[in-house]
């Protein structure tokens, strides 16, 4: 059959209009995929997050109360223990009224059920209290127990809930992917119709999604500050703005939890304090003598108790640090002279484990530097190096000028980092390094306090490692002048 020109035109119009229809679709079906997700996250799993941050702070405030009434028998006490404890019925009928996962509901019923057993045994104990009848010291055990559970459960949920967002956006990142090489296909597909029309739409719509996409990548690394500022299409930008949404209420979140951090270390201090001074006194014997195996155990209360302080104090930095609540005094310093102080330090360390000490920094302009920060710096770095550079290992230390800024390096012969890790060891916490039979012990702050004090320098910090080889450290600092 032969066909006309005007049939020919007619029919390649409609493949051409047929071609740019299921494109169309597939894009509206992709970014209503993106909606969904975006939805997800902030309905269902910050929302769990927001209800298991509650609930645990709760959930403390009423073991708070009911172990003060057990103490002192008060009923003011008891009534305050009531109070928080319908507090937490209310917040738990609401998270299941409003939360829809039903692995999530699952925990919240077996959190209802562990709230009810303590409920039970906290009855049960102040009946036999007003009764006056003996009974066993096992209901503190009970209690402890049920509570130490419904905290897991509650912190299984924040958890789980962390992960959920992490495989949201990873697969917000493969959509974004896949709609990016739709984009292509339209600018090849629309080629014959006019390059410049083809040009105009891959610009518009691939542009922003690769804003998303590299946004994506962020919050999958833990930096959770976004301000994507997209206009069109409208459909992109109302996801932009959901994105946006997103990254405050996880900043939010993450708030919520430095400052969760900040107060339970700040609580823990002086109690704390309290324990290691008076292990002292027993072991100064200001009480009376002591036999050997107590003063065995006292010092090991003082050596605990120091270690606890220290972390308490490393988590008040780091929050304060995070919060720009932390007054950074800032001088001329002569960099050589910080480091040798420090390897100074560190040297009988680096002698016990059988590690050679090196440095190379020698006449260096001077830097614009909080002394005593950057020395924490360095010492952490070194220190760090120590622990994971086996037996005749070495560290060596160098630094040279580049441009404004000086770039210092630390460099040891140690285990190494996988390859994938290199961008998440700066988060607080996070210890991917292998343990060698226990004997490494650690936070998981060290490295996340660096990062905030050359942060709050205008510097920067990375790494890069060899696994088996060894591991590099790099930070900048400004230079004086």
């Amino acid at each position: 059959m032969k066909l006309s020109i005007y049939a020919r035109l007619v029919i390649s119009y409609l493949v051409f209009a047929a071609m740019l229809a299921g494109v169309s679709f597939f894009f509206i079906y992709h970014l209503d995929r993106f909606n969904q997700v975006i939805q997800s996250i902030v309905v269902n799993n910050t929302a769990a997050m927001e209800f298991s941050i509650q609930l645990s702070d709760t959930m403390l405030s009423e073991i708070r109360n009911e172990r003060k009434y057990v103490l002192l028998n008060d009923d003011q006490l008891y009534q305050n223990y009531m109070e928080t404890g319908k507090e937490f019925e209310r917040l738990l009928q609401k998270a299941l009224t409003e939360l829809v996962s039903p692995e999530t509901a699952e925990s919240l019923h077996a959190v209802a059920d562990q709230h009810r057993q303590f409920t039970r045994l906290v009855e049960e104990e102040r009946r036999l209290r007003q009764s006056g009848v003996h009974y066993s010291v096992t209901y503190n055990e009970e209690k402890k127990e049920i509570t130490d559970e419904l905290i897991a459960t509650l912190k299984k949920i924040q958890e789980d809930n962390e992960k959920s967002i992490s495989v949201k956006v990873r697969n917000l990142k493969e959509v974004g992917g896949q709609a990016r090489e739709i984009a292509v296909m339209i600018a090849f597909g629309a080629l014959s119709a006019g390059l410049l029309v083809a040009a105009v739409i891959t610009r518009s719509i691939t542009r922003p999604l690769q804003a998303i996409k590299e946004q994506t990548r962020e919050i999958a690394q833990g930096n959770f500050q976004c301000n994507l500022m997209i206009e069109s299409p409208p459909a992109i930008k109302e996801l932009a703005i959901a994105l946006n949404y997103m990254c405050s209420k996880l900043v939010e979140l993450d708030n919520m939890k430095s400052a969760f951090f900040a107060h339970m270390s700040h609580e823990l201090r002086t109690p704390l304090a309290s324990i290691r001074e008076g292990s002292k006194i027993f072991l100064d014997g200001l009480v009376g003598e002591i036999n050997e195996k107590q003063r065995h155990i006292l010092g090991i209360i003082v050596q605990e108790s120091d270690r606890l302080i220290n972390l308490v104090n490393s988590l008040l930095d780091l929050a304060k640090m995070e919060a720009g609540m932390l007054d950074y005094h800032f001088a001329r310093s002569d960099f050589p002279a910080l480091v040798r102080d420090v390897l100074q330090g560190l040297q009988p360390l680096a002698d016990a484990r059988g590690v050679r000490l090196n440095s190379t920094i020698h006449d260096l302009p001077a830097v614009s530097v909080d002394r005593e920060r950057i020395m924490q710096v360095v010492r952490n770095l070194v220190g760090n190096a120590i622990k994971f550079t086996p037996e005749q290992g070495s560290i060596t230390l160098a630094a040279e000028v580049r441009g404004k800024m000086l770039e210092a390096t630390v460099r040891d012969t140690g285990i190494g980092i996988p390859e994938d890790e290199l961008t998440r060891i700066f988060l607080k916490f996070r210890q991917v390094l292998p343990d060698r039979g226990g004997k490494i012990k650690g936070t998981g702050l060290g490295l996340a306090t660096v990062k905030q004090i050359i942060i709050a320098h205008g510097g920067s910090v990375w790494a890069t490692s060899q696994l088996g080889k060894g591991s590099t450290f790099y930070f900048t600092l400004p230079l004086a002048d």
